[in-house]
C-alpha cells in the first residue's frame, strides 16, 4: 500500500493560542501567548499514527510552529516535515485588500507523495483554496475543553482516503 500523509495545521485546528489566559490553565505559553491544546488530541494521533505519516503546515512562524510541535508531539509521533509559513505562497485577497497565506498541496509532492495520497487538516478552507478536495474541515478550535471534533477525525480520514479502483478519492 502506498503511504497516506496527513497534514495538520495548528491553530484553530490544534491548538488555541490567546494572548489573555482563558478560564482554564494553559498547556503552555509562547511569545507572551497563552497555548490550549485541544482536547482529544493525544487519542487523535495514537489512533492515526499507525495508519497514516503525519505532517505539520501553519501558516505561523517557524519559532511558533517549532515551539507547538514539540508540545504536540514531542518524540512521540515522528512527523514527515513541519512547515511554517515561509512555505506558503501568499497572495492578496481582493474582499480585505490584506495578504492570505495559501498551503499548495503541489509542494509536498516533492516529498514523495501523489496529491490522492494527501489529505490537509485545517478549520479554514482558504488555506487549500488550489485542492479543496484534498481538506477536511474541523471546525476551529477557539479553547472550549469540552471540544470533541478530533474524536471522529480517524473515521473521517478513513473514509476520505477510500479510493475506487481507478485510484480517484470517493466523496465525502
Amino acid at each position: 500500500m502506498q503511504p497516506r500523509l496527513v497534514i495538520f495545521d495548528l491553530d484553530e485546528t490544534l491548538v488555541h493560542a490567546a494572548a489573555a489566559r482563558l478560564a482554564h490553565a494553559p498547556d503552555f505559553e509562547f511569545g507572551g501567548h497563552f497555548v490550549y491544546l485541544r482536547p482529544h488530541l493525544q487519542t487523535m494521533l495514537e489512533a492515526i499514527w499507525p495508519e497514516f505519516d503525519v505532517a505539520v503546515w501553519s501558516s505561523a512562524s517557524r519559532p511558533y510552529v517549532d515551539a507547538v510541535v514539540w508540545h504536540v508531539f514531542g518524540k512521540r509521533v515522528p512527523l514527515k516535515f513541519a512547515w511554517a509559513i515561509e512555505r506558503c505562497v501568499q497572495r492578496v485577497d481582493i474582499r480585505t485588500n490584506s495578504y492570505v497565506y495559501l498551503k499548495d498541496l503541489r509542494k509536498v509532492q516533492g516529498q514523495g507523495y501523489r496529491l490522492e495520497q494527501i489529505l490537509m487538516v485545517d478549520d479554514s478552507p482558504d488555506k487549500v483554496a488550489r485542492q479543496p478536495r484534498d481538506h477536511i474541515q474541523v471546525v476551529p478550535f477557539v479553547g472550549d475543553p469540552g471540544d470533541r471534533a478530533l474524536l471522529e477525525l480517524p473515521a473521517r480520514l478513513a473514509h476520505a482516503f477510500t479510493t475506487t479502483s481507478t485510484g480517484a478519492r470517493s466523496e465525502f
